[in-house]
């Protein structure tokens, strides 16, 4: 029998939320790691210097030292391979079709890629949609969901539009194949209070954020995942959309504990924060 998109829409939000949104698992944190920022392609001159480094710019390790003073090196074991994609229905049906991710976020598409969604059959489509609802007439929970639909439901209409107009032109390199599902996410930070925070308008406002944040002890990191599908039946609306949102509970150190002022406004400085909401970014709870 042929599975057809959203046959089983709770399974495929289920699982697409677990790998798209923060975990659920309560995260300590001193200060947090940066992410990796998106890839830049290089122009088509460009030196690859993945192969052209000179020796001495490589980065230090202490294989050098080590032979220099008659120390034996440890061999390293083996990296062992990371686990296999879950072989699931809904999964491997996804895997032959078209997927658009509304968002240029490296780490979920990463997320995605986990499970065996990856190009070609993945294609990015950011989102431009403003974020700008009125956090006044919204609690932490309907903004983000919210703003994670409207994302959604602006790339679902783009792609349909761009796939319309390519099938007008024979030579368009567009895909003219249906998307089987369009997956779009947002990310707010929420105080105990229940304040919504954007990213740091300035180096003082960063600073002043992550001291309430500390000083509040722990902060709510929720993500809002959109999906939609087109209908198998195309009935009216033409297709079907499911809405998750994931909370995650982050703990920052007391100032006593090893969290002062002087660490905060060093690590402000370091601008690794800058583009995040709420000031931080904690890689191993995300």
């Amino acid at each position: 029998m042929k599975l057809t998109p959203f046959r089983q829409p709770a399974t495929l939000l289920l699982y697409l939320s677990r790998y798209i949104s923060t975990t659920t698992t309560t995260t300590h944190s001193h200060l947090p790691k940066q992410q990796p920022h998106p890839p830049i392609s290089p122009p088509p001159n460009a030196m690859d210097l993945t192969t052209t480094t000179p020796p001495e710019e490589q980065p230090p390790s202490y294989i050098a030292a080590a032979r220099t003073h008659g120390i034996p090196l440890r061999q390293s074991a083996p990296v062992k391979p990371g686990p296999l994609p879950l072989q699931l229905p809904i999964l491997n049906h996804l895997r032959t079709k078209r997927v658009i991710l509304a968002s240029s976020s490296p780490r979920r598409k990463a997320m995605l890629t986990t499970i065996g969604l990856s190009p070609p059959h993945l294609e990015i489509w950011p989102s431009n949609t403003p974020e700008d609802l009125d956090k006044k007439s919204h609690s932490p929970e309907s903004y983000v969901s919210a703003t994670a639909r409207a994302k959604c439901q602006a790339v679902y209409t783009a792609v349909l539009e761009a796939q319309s107009q390519s099938q007008s032109q024979p030579d368009s390199k567009l895909s003219q194949e249906d998307p089987a599902v369009v997956i779009a996410a947002d990310t707010i930070i929420a105080t105990r209070s229940g304040q919504i925070l954007e990213k740091p308008r300035s180096e003082e406002d960063h600073v002043r954020m992550l001291k309430h944040l500390r000083d509040g002890r722990f902060h709510r990191v929720l993500t809002g995942i959109c999906v939609m599908a087109p209908k198998a039946d195309a009935s009216h609306p033409g297709y079907e959309i499911r809405g998750h949102v994931e909370d995650t509970r982050v703990y920052f150190a007391r100032e006593e504990d090893g969290l002062p002022d002087d660490v905060i406004e060093s690590y402000v400085k370091t601008r690794e924060g800058a583009d995040k909401a709420g000031g931080n970014h904690e890689p191993l709870g995300s």
